[in-house]
C-alpha cells in the first residue's frame, strides 16, 4: 500500500464501514478491519445485493456519481459495478474491493469513498440521454431497466465465479422506430461483443465504445464481455436474457422474526404503546425508523434510514406476537413512505420509489423509480424527508438544503399522482424533518433553528412561498422578507422538529380534526392550536403527556384501531435512547385535560378547554403567566429572544394578567390582558386543575400575527 493510499484512509471521518463483504480468502485485508471497531453493527449487516449511496471516487477520473445504483456480483460477492442512473452508464467495476462509507451519524452522513483505481468501465465523460426506470431483484441477478432515446433498455450485469476477471452486461433491447446509439464505457476497455440479433453493432467513437441498435419491432439481445487484460475464450451456452428474471424470484431475506409488544401505562388520558423492533435480527440490520403507514389488513409497513422497509404483521389490541420480514433492501436514505391502494412508496434520496412484489411472496420485486428528477449532490443535509399525499393523490415531500449544490435543495417537492409530473413547489427551507398534508389539502412543514432560521417553527405552505432560508430561495432576485409561519416554537421547547399528522374524523374525541406536530429533539408530540383571523393562520402548541424511545419523525393514524403511530430514529441530535422506535399512542379518556382553543383578542386572551376547571384556580391570576419575545432574522445561527418593550435589548417582557373570567359552562377562561400586539412567541404558562381534582399544569407557545375584535 503506498503512501498516498495510507494518507486518504488516515483522513477519512472516524467511523467507516464496507459495503461488499470482505471475505474474498485473496484479499490480504485482515479479518477485523479497524473501522469496524468504529461501527460494528453497521459494518456487519447485510446490505443486499445491491445498494444506493452517493461515492466519491479517490485516484480515478470518475469523481463523484450522484444518484449511483452499487451492484455486488459473484456468488462471493467478490466484485462491484456502478451504475450511475442520471448519466445511464456503468461507470466503474473492480473486483476484490469495496465502497467505504462515510459513516457521519451512524452511516447517515455524505457521501462514500472509493479507494483505489478502478479497472474496468471508467468513464470520466459521455453519457446516454434517456430515463432510469429502476431495478428488478431476481435471486442473486440485478436487471437494470432504463430507456435510452426511445429505446427500451434491459440490463443484466454478471459475472462468473470461476472467471472473475470476466465481467458481462447482458442487454435485451425493446422494439424502436429508430436506430439508437449507446454509450458503453471507454474506447481502452479490452472487450468483446456477441450479438444475439444483427442488428446491435459495436464500433469506437470519440474514444468511447458504442453500440449501435438498428430500429426494429421485437426484442434485440446482446451480450458485452470486459476483460480485465486481454480477450479470453467465453462460453455462451448460457445465455441469460433479462427479461426472464423480471417477474419475481425467491423470497431473498425469508426469515420472519416474532417480537412482543408492551403496552403503556395511562398518564393524563393517553397510552404509549411499543411495537418492540427486531434490533437483534439474522441480518444484522440496523433499525433506525423513517417513515411508516398501513396495509388495508392493518398490517404496517416501515422503513429504516440505512435502506429497508419491513412488514410488521400482528398490530392488535395487546401486541403478544408481532411479526416483522424484510420487505425490500439497498434504497438511497429513505425518510418518508406511503402505501396506497396497498402499494408501497418510499421517499428516498435519489428518487421517488415504488416498490412491486409481482409474485406476492412478501418481498420487493421491482424498485420503480416512480420520479427520478430531483437533483442531489454530496452533502449531508441533503435527505429527503416525510412522504404524504393530498386528496387529489399528489405526493409531498421535503428536501433538504445543501449548500446550494443542487436546484432543489431547501424546497417542498410535489410528484403528480401518476409520477409524472415534478413541481418545485416552495423554497427557502433549512433542514425540515418533516412535513404534512391535512384531509383538507393543508400542507405543512417544519423547519428548526440555524442559520437564517431564528428557531424550530411549523409553517404551512402555498405555491410559490419562499420560508426563510436565504440559501434556498432559488429565486432570480433575492427575498427580502419570509412569509410568516403558523407559529414559532422555542428551541428548548422543540429544538428539532418532526412531522405533521391530523387527527381523523371520530377519533379521540374533542381533538378531532386537530393538527399533531412531532419532535424530533425531544421525542414528544404537541397539539397544534390553530386560528384563522382576518385571512391570516396563527397558533401555538402545547405538549401532549407522552414521551417516546427514539426521535419521533412520523406520525400516522392506523384506520384498523383509530390510535397513533409514531416512527423515529436516532440519527443526529435528540434525547431519544434508542436507534429507533415505532410506538402508539392511545387515548384513554373521552375527553382531555388538554386546552383545545386559543384566541388572541385586542383586549385579552380566550383560552377553551373541554373540562370544567376549578373556578378558585381558574379565575385566580397567578395560576397564569405570560410572556412575550421576538426573534431577528438573520443569517446568525439561530436568534437571541429580543424583548417587545425595547427591541434592542435582550430578554423576555412579562405580560400582566389583570384578570381571569371562568366563561358559563366552566371550560373557558378569558384573560384580560392590556397592551396586546402581534409578536412573534408568546408564552402562556398555567397552573390549574379540574373539578374533579386533576392536575392541568402545562404551557402553550404560540404565535400571534393578527388580533381579533375586542371581547
Amino acid at each position: 500500500m503506498n503512501i498516498r493510499i495510507i494518507f486518504l484512509l488516515c483522513i477519512l471521518l472516524a467511523s467507516v464501514t464496507t459495503f461488499a463483504q470482505n471475505n474474498n480468502k485473496k484479499d490480504k485485508k485482515p479479518k477485523k478491519p479497524w473501522y469496524e471497531a468504529a461501527q460494528p453493527n453497521f459494518a456487519k449487516s447485510q446490505l443486499g445485493r445491491v445498494y444506493a449511496n452517493t461515492l466519491d471516487f479517490r485516484e480515478s477520473d470518475v469523481a463523484t456519481v450522484e444518484k449511483p445504483q452499487i451492484i455486488r456480483l459473484g456468488d462471493d460477492h467478490d466484485v462491484t459495478v456502478v451504475f450511475d442512473t442520471e448519466r445511464l452508464m456503468m461507470v466503474a467495476a473492480i473486483p476484490a474491493r469495496f465502497a467505504m462509507f462515510n459513516t457521519y451519524r451512524n452511516g447517515l452522513g455524505g457521501s462514500g469513498n472509493w479507494i483505489g483505481p478502478p479497472y474496468l468501465f471508467t468513464a470520466p465523460k459521455g453519457s446516454n440521454e434517456g430515463q432510469y426506470k429502476g431495478l428488478y431483484q431476481h435471486d442473486q441477478k440485478v436487471i437494470l431497466s432504463y430507456s435510452v432515446g426511445t429505446l427500451p433498455v434491459l440490463e443484466l450485469p454478471h459475472v462468473n465465479s470461476r472467471t472473475k476477471n470476466i465481467i458481462t452486461r447482458y442487454f435485451e433491447f425493446g422494439p424502436s422506430q429508430i436506430d439508437q446509439e449507446i454509450v458503453i464505457g471507454p474506447a481502452e476497455n479490452v472487450i468483446q461483443l456477441l450479438p444475439r440479433h444483427a442488428s446491435v453493432t459495436l464500433s469506437v467513437k470519440d474514444d468511447m465504445h458504442v453500440l449501435t441498435v438498428k430500429a426494429g419491432p421485437g426484442e434485440r439481445l446482446a451480450a458485452v464481455h470486459f476483460f480485465q487484460d486481454k480477450v479470453h475464450e467465453v462460453d455462451q451456452k448460457d445465455f441469460l436474457k433479462p427479461s426472464h428474471f423480471t417477474r419475481g424470484g425467491s423470497r431473498q431475506w425469508p426469515e420472519t422474526i416474532t417480537t412482543k409488544g408492551e403496552l403503556g401505562k395511562a398518564k393524563d388520558g393517553f397510552a404509549v404503546d411499543t411495537i418492540t423492533p427486531p434490533f437483534d435480527n439474522p441480518y444484522g440490520a440496523l433499525l433506525f425508523f423513517g417513515g411508516h403507514d398501513f396495509f388495508s389488513n392493518g398490517d404496517a409497513a416501515i422503513c429504516t434510514m440505512h435502506g429497508d422497509v419491513w412488514r410488521v404483521s400482528g398490530i392488535d389490541d395487546d401486541l403478544d406476537e408481532l411479526t416483522w420480514t424484510r420487505f425490500a433492501t439497498g434504497m438511497f436514505h429513505p425518510l418518508g413512505l406511503r402505501v396506497v391502494d396497498d402499494q408501497v412508496y418510499v421517499t428516498c434520496r435519489d428518487q421517488l420509489t415504488k416498490l412491486h412484489d409481482f409474485n406476492k411472496d412478501g418481498a420487493a420485486d421491482f424498485y420503480e423509480a416512480y420520479n427520478h428528477e430531483i437533483e442531489i449532490g454530496k452533502h449531508v443535509h441533503e435527505y429527503a424527508t416525510g412522504l404524504d399525499t393530498d386528496p387529489e393523490g399528489n405526493f409531498y415531500f421535503v428536501k433538504g438544503n445543501n449548500g446550494r449544490q443542487s436546484k432543489h435543495d431547501g424546497s417542498l417537492i410535489r410528484i403528480s399522482k401518476d409520477g409524472k409530473t415534478f413541481e418545485q413547489f416552495a423554497t427557502g427551507f433549512r433542514w425540515p424533518n418533516g412535513s404534512g398534508v391535512g384531509p383538507d389539502g393543508t400542507i405543512t412543514v417544519a423547519d428548526q433553528q440555524g442559520t437564517w432560521v431564528p428557531s424550530s417553527k411549523i409553517d404551512i405552505v402555498k405555491r410559490g412561498g419562499f420560508y426563510g432560508y436565504m440559501s434556498a430561495h432559488h429565486r432570480e432576485v433575492e427575498p427580502t422578507k419570509a412569509d410568516p409561519p403558523l407559529c414559532w416554537i422555542p428551541h428548548k421547547v422543540d429544538n428539532s422538529c418532526g412531522g405533521q399528522t391530523w387527527v381523523p374524523k371520530g377519533v379521540w374525541g374533542p381533538l378531532e380534526g386537530k393538527m399533531v406536530h412531532l419532535s424530533y429533539g425531544k421525542c414528544q408530540a404537541f397539539l397544534v392550536l390553530q386560528e384563522n383571523v382576518n385571512g391570516i393562520e396563527q397558533g401555538g402548541v402545547v405538549k401532549l403527556p407522552v414521551h417516546f424511545q427514539s426521535g419521533a419523525m412520523r406520525a400516522r393514524f392506523n384506520p384498523h384501531d383509530q390510535h397513533l403511530y409514531v416512527s423515529g430514529l436516532k440519527g443526529w441530535q435528540t434525547s431519544g435512547a434508542k436507534d429507533g422506535c415505532f410506538q402508539r399512542i392511545r387515548m384513554t379518556k373521552p375527553t382531555t385535560t388538554l386546552p383545545t382553543g386559543l384566541h388572541v383578542h385586542e383586549n385579552g386572551i380566550l383560552v377553551r378547554f373541554e373540562q370544567e376547571l376549578d373556578r378558585e384556580l381558574a379565575e385566580d391570576p397567578s395560576s397564569w403567566s405570560i410572556h412575550r419575545w421576538n426573534y431577528r432574522w438573520t443569517k446568525g445561527y439561530g436568534s437571541k429572544d429580543y424583548k417587545v418593550s425595547n427591541p434592542e435589548e435582550i430578554g423576555r417582557d412579562a405580560m400582566s394578567v389583570q384578570s381571569a373570567k371562568l366563561s358559563k359552562d366552566g371550560m373557558s377562561v378569558f384573560l384580560t390582558v392590556a397592551d396586546l400586539k402581534p409578536v412573534m412567541q408568546m408564552a402562556i404558562n398555567y397552573d390549574l386543575e379540574n373539578t374533579d381534582g386533576d392536575v392541568m399544569i402545562n404551557g402553550i407557545y404560540h404565535t400571534v400575527h393578527e388580533l381579533r375584535a375586542k371581547r
